[in-house]
This record gives C-alpha cells, sequence and structure tokens, in this order.
C-alpha cells in the first residue's frame, strides 16, 4: 500500500506541475481572455491545493502556512468556476455585481486570513473554516450546473464539433463536483483524490490542445485570399445568400456558424467570409444578427407582452446579454424602449 500511496503522490505531483503551467498558458492566451484567465484560475487554484498535499505528504512538518494556502485555495475553486460558467454564457460583464463573487471570497481570505491565521487557530482551520470552504465550493458548483443547466440538455452530440466550448464547460463543472466529493468524503476516499485530481488536470490540457486542433482543422486556406469578388460575380450570390436566409430561417439556430451555413449554401467557407466581408462589409455575427434583430422586432410587433427571454430565445440568440447588445447595436434603442414605442398609438408615435 505504501508503494501505491507513494505513486500517487507523484502522480499527483506530476498533476499539479502540469496545472500550473497549463494555468499560465490559459492565463496569457487572448483569444477569449476573461474566460481563458477564469479558467486558469479555477486550474491554478486545483494545482496549489493538490501540491500542498503532496508537500504535506513528504514533510508533516511543513508550515501552517502551506496548509492555509491550500485551504484558500479551495475557497476560491467554486466563485471562479462560477464566473467561468457566467462568462461562457455571455452575461459576466452584463451586471457588475458578478464581480462580488470574486471579491468578496478574496478579501474574506486576506481579511480572515490575516487575523486568524492557521498556526495560531488550527482548530478553527480545521473545523469552522473548513466547512464554509467546503459548502461555498459546492455552492458555487451547483449554481455553475443550475446556469448551464438548459444548454446542457440541449446539447446535441450528432453536432458536437460545433458545441466545443460547451462540451469543455460541463466537463470542468463535472469534474470540480468529483473532486470536491473527494475532498470532502476525504475519509473514504482518500486514496483516489490525488489520482482523480492529476486525471482531471490532464484531460483538461488534453481538452485544450483537442480544442486547438479542431479550431486549425476549420481554418481553411482561402483562395480569395489575395483578390476580392467582383461586384458582378458578388451581386448574385448576395441575392442568392439573402433568399437561403429569409427562406429558411438558419438565423434562429443559436449554434450557426459560418462553415455550417457555407455547408448549406454548398459554398466554401472562406467564399462566404470573403463576401461578407468585402462586398457587404459585415462579420458574419453582425450579419446573422441582423436577421434575428428583424425577426424579433417581428415578434415584438405581434406581441407587445412577451417577455425578454423569450423573445431572445425564439429569435436565435443564446443567452440574453448578447440580444440585449445586438439589438441595441442594430436598433440604437434597448429592446425595453422598442417595446415601449410598440405599445404606443400610432399618433403618439408619430409625433414623437
Amino acid at each position: 500500500m505504501a508503494i501505491f500511496d507513494q505513486l500517487l503522490l507523484l502522480f499527483s505531483g506530476l498533476g499539479g506541475i502540469h496545472g500550473l503551467l497549463l494555468a499560465a498558458y490559459l492565463f496569457f492566451r487572448k483569444p477569449g481572455a476573461w474566460s481563458n484567465r477564469f479558467l486558469a484560475g479555477v486550474i491554478f487554484m486545483l494545482s496549489i491545493r493538490v501540491l500542498k498535499s503532496v508537500l504535506f505528504h513528504f514533510n508533516p512538518a511543513i508550515g501552517k502556512q502551506i496548509l492555509q494556502l491550500g485551504l484558500s485555495a479551495c475557497f476560491l475553486i467554486g466563485p471562479l468556476l462560477y464566473c467561468y460558467s457566467l462568462q461562457f454564457l455571455g452575461i459576466y460583464r452584463h451586471a457588475s455585481l458578478h464581480r462580488l463573487h470574486l471579491i468578496i471570497p478574496a478579501t474574506m481570505i486576506i481579511v480572515l486570513g490575516g487575523l486568524f491565521p492557521y498556526h495560531l487557530h488550527p482548530q478553527l482551520w480545521g473545523g469552522l473554516f473548513y466547512k464554509i470552504i467546503n459548502y461555498v465550493w459546492l455552492i458555487y458548483t451547483l449554481l455553475s450546473v443550475y446556469i448551464l443547466w438548459p444548454k446542457m440538455i440541449a446539447l446535441n452530440l450528432t453536432n458536437w464539433r460545433q458545441q466545443i466550448d460547451l462540451i469543455i464547460v460541463s466537463s470542468i463543472v463535472f469534474g470540480s463536483g468529483l473532486i470536491w466529493c473527494t475532498y470532502y468524503f476525504a475519509t473514504y476516499t482518500s486514496y483516489i483524490s490525488g489520482a482523480l485530481t492529476f486525471t482531471f488536470l490532464i484531460s483538461i490540457g488534453v481538452l485544450t490542445v483537442f480544442l486547438h486542433i479542431q479550431q486549425q482543422k476549420n481554418k481553411v486556406i482561402s483562395p480569395y485570399a489575395n483578390k476580392k469578388i467582383s461586384v458582378n460575380d458578388a451581386t448574385p450570390l448576395i441575392t442568392e445568400l439573402e433568399q437561403f436566409m429569409i427562406a429558411q430561417q438558419v438565423f434562429l439556430d443559436a449554434n450557426l456558424v459560418m462553415p455550417k451555413l457555407a455547408k448549406m449554401l454548398s459554398w466554401s467557407t472562406p467564399k462566404l467570409s470573403q463576401l461578407l466581408n468585402d462586398n457587404l462589409h459585415q462579420s458574419f455575427n453582425d450579419f446573422v444578427n441582423s436577421y434575428r434583430i428583424e425577426h424579433a422586432k417581428t415578434l415584438l410587433q405581434s406581441d407587445t407582452a412577451m417577455k425578454m427571454e423569450e423573445l431572445a430565445e425564439r429569435s436565435g440568440f443564446n443567452s440574453l446579454s448578447t440580444f440585449y447588445t445586438a439589438f441595441k447595436k442594430h436598433t440604437q434603442l434597448t429592446p425595453a424602449k422598442y417595446k415601449a414605442l410598440q405599445s404606443l398609438p400610432n399618433s403618439e408615435t408619430i409625433n414623437s
């Protein structure tokens, strides 16, 4: 059993070091900066927790400050995981109050850690603080599941390549829950908690590499890279594209991406990209959202009592914040203001 224990600790240590390197990579990686940074924070805190356990096992007389650091890291895993989920849904920046999910725990760590250091209050850290830390981690994990649940149950595995980000987020939340269970029920799972955490950290690394490979596969060298589609050639293509969008209403698909639309049109992805960027002078998101907003305006005109959440969903948006941003960009009005104007009598609307 001693050899098995040593092997588990060895792999846990490797997992912790791997986690630190992965956290650094994600933190400084530019695409999706805030999402990557929150994920980096989760991985960094787990890595600290794992390395603390390894150090304590090989040196039980290690300073209590290391134990305090490990528990403090656990206290931040849940809030960082929740903010990561909020950022994935596009609603983290929509409300400044979301920042309190990080500010309050971080402040508590600094203040309470300074007033009641572990080496002077070991019973407090091993009792009340330990329970609070674990329950905060659990509550935030459950909150993450709650806000992600509508997307999780709508996950289409037959079209999983278009939903890789959702698969990664769901895996991270699920993995966090499993790790919480192993630490909380440590009496019964002492020999699998380190191995599970190691597996989790390695899996996140593999998923990150896999996502990068999939993104590279979607990048096709464009035959239009060094030339524009002429006006004469673009006109019938634009007509075909616009007629297809109206007839098929593909913009109502919240998971619509450029390669998917190009495939429906039997075009190449670069061809569609070139047409949108150089001939229509629009990004793909702006182009699709323009149809979604027009559809939303039609729905509002027919039913001014419709709730905004339902309106966003029926118009093809996967989050309320994205809907608000797109609506304001295309109409210079908030959805609520536009809704209020629609409820006014015609004469009053005109005179205003």
